[in-house]
């Protein structure tokens, strides 16, 4: 296993979370598209197996560096609206130690490419409201930003209502046809492999399995201003209320109000909301900045913002950036309040117990992402891994034997498809998570691994 050469630190103190096992199996699987998400998150995989070998902190250094970014994009949202220095680096500051950044950009996944891609694409079509923009570079944005993550496509909904009602005149140029086209070509082989696998992610989405992060319309609301730090709230308001007060930007102004309440109409998840209020709390930094400026208000404009990062660094941080040593961490309750947390711990250790059962075996099947790709990147001498969740199943291995391992299966549904089901041990995590306890067992299925896999595939559902 190769390894990048750069110094240990946080990045990858506790280890591998569930979801980041399953994006580094599909980046050995470049197609186009998954069953819950676009292609963009595989391919950054792939580019970082390629840089890096399996190294955690080289796949985490990706989402660091949308991270930086997105902090980058902020101070540019704040110098096109006109603010100064004191302007772009409050709004660099208040954008950096945000929850919504620090909890995102810590992990690799696809919602720490979306904010630096939904950033990027406001900040150009803030730059076409203001006569000095690209078509040719948004359309390139949001060919890309949709391939990162589908929830980008209700900010474009909004912001073509909002450039319909207010600017036609952006609108009326061949510039925002072939901004269209750009983007359509981009998107082309997705919608191609979404048509031959008969649109799975639309169904998905339309009937998506629990979550942990599913929330009451009251948690919602909690979260979306918890994602800004209570203490600046106030500073995406003011920005919110200096887009919309200016009809050039009443577009924009429409998007970052119109976004959070959408989701929440939708019954969506306050994080999909997390990119058009950090754009918000960018445009809220000029008119705090002219606050800061005078002496009356300089006072409180410091507060404000000294405030709001004193907070994330107290009070946010450890929940949000696994700063604290695993030990301080559990006894402090901060792995137990998220599971992100819970879901590093323990993949290592789950390879080597079923490698240590597995003789004989001819397929280990799993139940679900997380096991499968625990077993794909650690397992040592494990017979070939199979999964019908989610996009692993259209990754079965060919397999001919029927001896098989099974992992998070219990009897009752195993029995479906296979027979003389023998509990062989239960899965040891040092954490409360999903896979603590559950079964290992072995069995002989009941034809070969392709004759079954329907079977398999309902018993363990989406």
């Amino acid at each position: 296993m190769r390894r990048i050469c750069m110094p240990s630190s946080f990045a990858g103190r506790y280890g591998w979370q569930r979801d980041e096992l399953y994006y580094a199996v599909a980046g050995r699987h470049l197609q186009g598209g998954y069953v819950e998400f676009p292609p963009v998150t595989a391919l950054l995989s792939a580019a970082a197996r390629v840089l890096f070998g399996w190294s955690l902190i080289g796949l985490r250094s990706f989402a660091v560096l949308a991270g930086a970014a997105t902090v980058v994009l902020a101070a540019l949202v704040a110098r096109e609206l006109g603010g100064g220095r004191g302007a772009q680096v409050i709004a660099a500051a208040a954008v950096a130690f945000s929850p919504r950044l620090l909890g995102a950009n810590g992990l690799f996944q696809p919602v720490s490419f979306d904010l630096a891609m939904t950033m990027l694409v406001l900040w150009l079509a803030l730059r076409l409201a203001l006569g000095r923009g690209s078509w040719p570079a948004l359309g390139v944005a949001v060919g890309v930003g949709l391939e990162t993550k589908y929830t980008l496509a209700v900010v474009l909904v909004l912001l073509l209502a909002g450039f319909a009602a207010w600017r036609r005149d952006v609108l009326a140029t061949r510039g925002f046809l072939l901004a269209v086209l750009i983007a359509g070509a981009l998107m082309a082989p997705h919608l191609i492999w979404e048509a031959g696998h008969g649109w799975i992610s639309v169904h998905w989405f339309l009937h998506p399995p629990p979550s942990p992060t599913d929330e009451t319309r009251l948690q919602y609301i909690n979260n979306l201003l918890q994602q800004l730090n209570y203490g600046v709230v106030v500073v995406a308001v003011l920005g919110a209320v200096m887009l919309w007060r200016d009809k050039r930007l009443r577009p924009l102004g429409l998007t970052v109000v119109g976004v959070p309440v959408a989701y929440f109409l939708l019954g969506g998840k306050s994080y999909y909301a997390g990119p058009v209020v950090l754009f918000a709390l960018a445009a809220g930094a000029v008119p705090l900045a002219r606050w800061a400026a005078t002496g009356r208000w300089r006072l409180a404009a410091v507060a404000v913002l000294g405030a709001g990062c004193a907070v994330s660094i107290a009070f946010w941080l450890p929940g949000t950036l696994p700063v604290l040593p695993l030990h301080t961490a559990i006894q402090q309750a901060v792995v137990s309040a998220r599971t992100d947390y819970q879901d590093e711990l323990g993949w290592p250790a789950l390879a080597a117990q079923v490698g240590r059962l597995a003789g004989g075996a001819d397929v280990v099947v799993t139940s679900n992402y997380g096991e499968a790709g625990a077993l794909e990147l650690f397992g040592r001498g494990l017979p070939p891994v199979a999964s019908t969740h989610v996009t692993f199943r259209y990754w079965r291995p060919p397999v001919a034997g029927r001896r098989a391992i099974l992992v998070g299966f219990p009897e009752g549904k195993a029995s479906g498809f296979c027979r003389g089901y023998a509990l062989l041990g239960r899965i040891q995590m040092p954490t409360a998570n999903h896979e603590r306890g559950l079964p290992i067992a072995g069995c002989t299925l009941d034809s070969n691994l392709a004759a079954e896999w329907p079977q398999i595939l309902r018993a363990t559902g989406p």
